[in-house]
């Protein structure tokens, strides 16, 4: 069976295809800026769904990225984000199934300056 992360950017979504969730240091360079150090905080509750979460630059509004998506609950996210699964069973992140990709997909928003 397939199993995926979603990466949310100002371009759209894009369907990531992985045999396993990107290693710390991977993540900090997808929701960082090139070449500056990075760290990411995991943002839950944003989807029907909630074993989903949205992994996001910490430090995202100190360095200017912009708006990339409006949350089902009107939360603004900025820069590039991942949105990986929660394991319960080792209580850490894990891909998504096909089924959660469509979800994320369904629910998300993308932010448009109009969206407020």
């Amino acid at each position: 069976m397939s199993r995926f992360y979603a990466l949310i950017n100002s371009t759209g979504i894009q369907e990531v295809e992985a045999t396993e969730v990107p290693m710390v240091a991977e993540i900090q360079k997808v929701v960082g800026i090139p070449d500056e150090e990075a760290f990411f905080e995991a943002v839950y509750g944003c989807y029907s769904d909630q074993s989903l979460a949205v992994l996001v630059d910490d430090d995202f509004l100190r360095k200017a990225h912009q708006p990339t998506m409006l949350t089902p609950k009107r939360v603004i996210l900025q820069g590039q984000v991942l949105v990986v699964a929660i394991d319960p069973q080792i209580e850490d992140f894990c891909l998504l199934t096909k089924q959660q990709v469509e979800l994320v997909k369904r629910e998300t928003k993308l932010y448009q300056a109009h969206s407020r």
